[in-house]
């Protein structure tokens, strides 16, 4: 390939023919893909940039931050840059005039108000943005206008260089006069800036002719030829070890704005001598292709990138999904759900930027599953705190009730108004977490400090104790006895069992004795009937939570059970789950069918324990609940 820009006459110091010869148009004009490289790689450099800035999200920006945002594209020089970012502010800044336009006008239908008088007046602070946007955009126009006027001047100032250099061509004096008169003109013409694309073409091809036109008078001094052309060549040769050094540098983009430069210097040196214009343009060429090349694979690069960021991010969004849809009446399940979500917010945040024809819709699909989620907890938590709040209401009235009482000394009536508060206690629900054991100890301690009067007031009551005593003592003989002799009527029991309640208060050193002696009586009498065990326990399990109404200890006994079940329930499941992954190590054979068969029936007993467990539990937090 020739160089484009070797375009005079190749002359001998001696051979007059060769003097007069002169190159073709075809050997040494510039084809318009050569001289539209420059525009075309920084086109792609400012796609780049666009790439990248395209995947700014303003969808949660507010009305201060699209102002201010605005304002500071002032500064920026990159004007396609601006323009994609105004594109994309300005897009939600009418979304959000035009929601605010429509709830002006509802409220305005909704005061009674008709339609074809309403007027809105946008707020000031959109109708700001709009004026930086138009402010933004005759900047803009300004500037190309003002460069299409310097690159027009420029073609004006070139094509009155071009007057001269034909004046020269034309006087037929090609002396040193002439030739320094030239040489300045050459000077001038470099120094003068680019013209508009659709000028060069001919302007360049006009100027080579009348320099061609030039030298070919010019046989007289070959000499002076040669020795310029061989500076052209030594300008051209420090030109290709720019570009060469420009290859191995870090900064792409700065290399290729860099290149663009040298492109056009490199076009505005004269000719080289003929057996050097190949080599000197197949390197230069090099250098630069080697810097495209780099651009081609950082860009390959790039979009590799957002491809896998973009597929990470679609994952996360199948993922989430399933959140917006999420409810439960258990704070437990929402907190869980919560500390996932959370996750999995985390993760999309570590992940980069997406291909910006997608990624306005993923980051929308992610985030609308995202808020969907905590309004929904919101409205769950809103209302659980109101209930309990007004169920805090309550219970703190039941405590200045019972306070007001504990000092009286109308035992029995008393006695009746406590019982029937600490019913209406139960029926209330639960109040919040912070208030619980507080208002709980606040009640209980007004109605153990009267009972507690009640049942120390005489020696009389003392004996009354100890007659109470006597006779659990004889119930619990008459259990005994019934176990003894393989009875099976649940109904005696039961009958016995209610008796034994419906005694009154024995003393305090004897409260859990005689509780053990009834629990261990019940015991062997449900071992003569005949059931599963699953059913005995549940039947004792039922009794214990009635012998635990109207104890005073009962809050602490309760909560030693329910520690006690939850540890239970919490070491089966454990062995549940390490049975069930052994089942997946067993290989194919006789003895590991036999191994699986002895793990399931583990399992399978494992799970309904654990199912009387969780029932026994439930029972248990029931019976708290209603405290």
């Amino acid at each position: 390939m020739i160089d484009p820009t070797e375009n005079r006459n190749e002359a001998s110091e001696l051979n007059q023919e060769a003097l007069a010869s002169v190159p073709s148009q075809e050997e040494h004009s510039l084809t318009s893909e050569e001289i539209s490289i420059h525009d075309e790689h920084a086109s792609e450099e400012d796609e780049h940039d666009l790439d990248i800035m395209g995947e700014q999200d303003f969808s949660q920006y507010t009305k201060e931050q699209f102002v201010e945002a605005s304002a500071k594209l002032f500064d920026e020089n990159n004007f396609k840059k601006v323009d994609e970012l105004l594109r994309l502010m300005k897009v939600e800044v009418d979304r959000i005039n035009k929601e605010e336009r429509e709830e002006a006008l509802q409220k305005f239908l909704a005061e009674g108000g008709e339609q074809d008088a309403f007027e809105f007046k946008s707020d000031a602070l959109i109708d700001k943005f709009y004026a930086n946007y138009k402010a933004l955009k005759d900047r803009k126009a300004k500037y190309y206008n003002e460069l299409e006027k310097r690159r027009q001047k420029n073609y004006d100032d070139k094509n009155a260089i071009l007057q001269q250099i034909k004046a020269l061509v034309e006087g037929g004096d090609t002396g040193k006069g002439s030739l320094d008169k030239l040489k300045e003109l050459q000077q001038k013409w470099k120094e003068v800036g680019p013209v508009p694309p659709q000028q060069a073409d001919a302007l360049y091809s006009t100027y080579d002719a009348l320099l061609d036109r030039f030298y070919s008078q010019k046989s007289i001094e070959i000499e002076l030829i040669e020795l310029d052309r061989r500076k052209n060549l030594a300008a051209k040769q420090e030109i290709c070890e720019r570009a060469e050094a420009l290859a191995a540098g870090d900064n792409i983009n700065a290399a290729i704005s860099a290149l663009n430069k040298l492109k056009e210097e490199y076009k505005s040196v004269g000719p080289v001598p003929k057996d050097q214009q190949e080599a000197i343009w197949q390197r230069f060429k090099a250098a630069a292709d080697a810097i495209y090349e780099r651009k081609r694979k950082a860009s390959e690069e790039m979009r590799r990138i957002l491809e896998e960021n973009m597929k990470a991010k679609q994952a996360l969004c199948v993922k989430i999904e399933p959140f917006a849809e999420f409810n439960s009446d258990r704070i437990t399940e929402w907190n869980a759900k919560t500390k996932e979500i959370m996750a999995l917010q985390a993760e999309w945040e570590k992940i980069g930027p997406a291909p910006k024809e997608v990624a306005k819709d993923i980051n929308k699909q992610f985030w609308s599953n995202f808020k969907q989620f905590f309004a929904a907890k919101g409205r769950f938590f809103d209302q659980l705190e109101k209930t309990r709040q007004e169920n805090l209401s309550q219970k703190i009235e039941l405590c200045l009730q019972a306070e007001a009482l504990k000092d009286s000394n109308e035992w029995d009536a008393v006695t009746a108004t406590l019982k029937k508060l600490q019913d209406q206690w139960k029926k209330i629900g639960s109040v919040p977490e912070s208030q619980r054991e507080a208002i709980y100890q606040r009640f209980k301690a007004a109605c153990d400090y009267f009972f507690e009067r009640k049942r120390n007031k005489s020696q009389a009551q003392e004996k009354e104790f100890d007659t109470n005593l006597a006779k659990k003592r004889a119930i619990c003989e008459q259990i005994e006895a019934l176990a003894a002799a393989k009875e099976t009527d649940l109904a005696k029991l039961e009958e016995l069992h209610k008796s034994f309640l419906a005694i009154g208060f024995v003393p305090r050193n004897q409260v859990e004795k005689i509780a053990d002696r009834l629990d261990n009586a019940i015991t062997s009498f449900l071992k003569n009937l005949d059931m599963p065990e699953e059913e005995r326990e549940k039947i004792k399990f039922q009794l214990q939570l009635q012998s635990l109404e109207g104890n005073p200890d009962a809050g602490r006994i309760i909560a030693k059970q329910e520690q006690a079940l939850r540890k239970k329930i919490a070491a089966m499941e454990n062995d549940i789950s390490l049975w069930k992954n052994n089942l997946d190590f067993f290989a194919n054979s006789k003895t590991a069918d036999k191994l699986r068969r002895d793990f399931q029936v583990k399992i399978d007993a494992a799970e309904n324990q654990l199912d009387k467990l969780r029932s026994q539990l439930r029972a248990l937090v029931n019976t708290v609940n209603k405290k």
